[in-house]
């Protein structure tokens, strides 16, 4: 269901898109789509639930770094992320543009993002408790904004809507310095890719 729903997504808007395309293309019965799924929305909100947990597993290593230089574990994490994003692509560029219709998709999107928003606050209090990380702006706020801001970027990229962000590819090393800077209140330590 997932790599068939990705797929019709590629060429169809979800608006358009139909519970029928979706049993052709997925090669299963309405009976066993419904004993599934209540409709197309909830296949989008339960693809993203799915995926929203393979990446937060996959980025875990960001939030226990141990002693791993600190804008190569960024660099990873947000690699990582924007990559795995985009093997979803589709499904997720929908989810950015569904969860204001789909209050279910709406809890999930945002709760997605405030998981990792969290785990990001927790990470600037600790490095800067511990003289790594310079005081700022509220813990909280400075990493709702950075999700926000990472969340938006890989939208555009995945868009095509801004001739400069043409894909992940290109988003990656500004996001890491983003978020390194913003965070540690420094240059990147290397230049990067």
């Amino acid at each position: 269901m997932l790599a068939a729903t990705t797929d019709l997504l590629r060429t169809t808007p979800l608006a358009d898109l139909s519970v029928a395309q979706i049993l052709v293309k997925g090669g299963v019965s309405r009976t066993s789509f419904y004993e599934h799924f209540s409709s197309k929305d909830d296949v989008l909100v339960k693809l993203v639930r799915t995926v929203s947990e393979e990446i937060a597993d996959q980025i875990a290593p960001l939030f226990d770094r141990g002693e791993s230089p600190i804008d190569d574990v960024y660099r990873e994490a947000l690699d990582t992320w924007m990559h795995m994003g985009a093997r979803y692509g589709p499904l997720l560029v929908a989810a950015t543009e569904e969860w204001p219709r789909i209050p279910e998709l709406r809890r999930l999107w945002f709760s997605m993002l405030a998981d990792f928003s969290g785990r990001l606050a927790a990470l600037i209090d600790r490095d800067r408790a511990a003289g790594i990380a310079p005081p700022g702006a509220d813990a909280e706020a400075l990493a709702s904004s950075l999700t926000w801001a990472t969340e938006r970027a890989f939208h555009i990229a995945m868009g095509g809507h801004d001739p400069t962000l043409t894909d992940v590819d290109v988003i990656i090393e500004p996001l890491v310095q983003l978020h390194v800077s913003t965070i540690y209140g420094r240059p990147l330590a290397r230049s990067g890719h």
